[in-house]
């Protein structure tokens, strides 16, 4: 199940956006539950109420709480949901960083343009739904979710894995966790530092902040080929 959300001032165009739904629910059998808000108050309100959403479609430009402040108040509550940003215009692209976008959207939105978008979501859903980091700290084999892991510290001989709620320490070589963890959004910013592009709250050049607050640095060598890669990152289609 993926539950989603879609949020527009426009009916009409929320009614597409579930025709679409629909339709690759029945092509690709998959099972969806979709809920329309026609504001972005209300879609705050309702992760308040303590509901929550595994992928969003928001719409940028709606009267009141516009879809930047929205997701910015989401945020603060769910580091995780894959927003889909929607919008006539380009322009909003880098006020979008800030506020963690998964891709964007150009309106009118095409069917096939919606497909492709949506099944690279569902790709990324899955893999945070499923996928493990496993590690050996003694005799203990340990576990912990790739989409929960904020980011790998070389320590020594050890690395530190660090976490929203608490930190494990192993033996290991950060080269040996960045290889194993290659086909998953990590990037070495530092030669002592592994982050998880998901939960980068913000990025500057010399510097990044990850969704804890915490602020680490980038190396020199790193910032011109890193700054190319988390922007494309955030727009890429596969």
């Amino acid at each position: 199940m993926i539950k989603i959300a879609i949020c527009d001032d426009n009916p009409a165009f929320t009614g597409t956006i579930q025709t679409y739904l629909d339709q690759i629910a029945e092509e690709y059998h998959l099972s969806l539950e979709s809920s329309i808000f026609l504001s972005g108050s209300t879609l705050v309100q309702d992760y308040q109420n303590g509901n929550c959403y595994d992928l969003i479609f928001l719409d940028i430009e709606m009267n009141g709480m516009d879809g930047i402040e929205t997701a910015r108040a989401i945020r603060e509550q769910d580091y995780h949901v894959l927003i889909v940003y929607i919008s006539s215009h380009e322009e909003y692209l880098r006020q979008l960083f800030e506020a963690e976008p998964f891709r964007f959207l150009k309106k009118p939105v095409a069917y096939e343009d919606f497909l492709s978008i949506f099944l690279q979501a569902q790709k990324r859903i899955l893999a945070m739904q499923n996928n493990y980091f496993c590690f050996r700290s003694g005799k203990n084999l340990s576990k912990v979710l790739c989409k929960d892991i904020l980011y790998f510290e070389s320590a020594g001989r050890k690395v530190i894995l660090h976490t929203q709620k608490t930190t494990y320490e192993f033996y290991d070589k950060l080269n040996h966790v960045e290889e194993s963890l290659k086909d998953f959004p990590f990037a070495r910013i530092h030669k002592a530092y592994l982050v998880n592009i998901d939960n980068v709250a913000s990025f500057q050049y010399e510097r990044l902040a990850l969704t804890d607050g915490t602020i680490l640095n980038i190396s020199e060598k790193n910032r011109p080929k890193l700054r190319n890669e988390f922007w494309h990152y955030f727009r890429k289609e596969d």
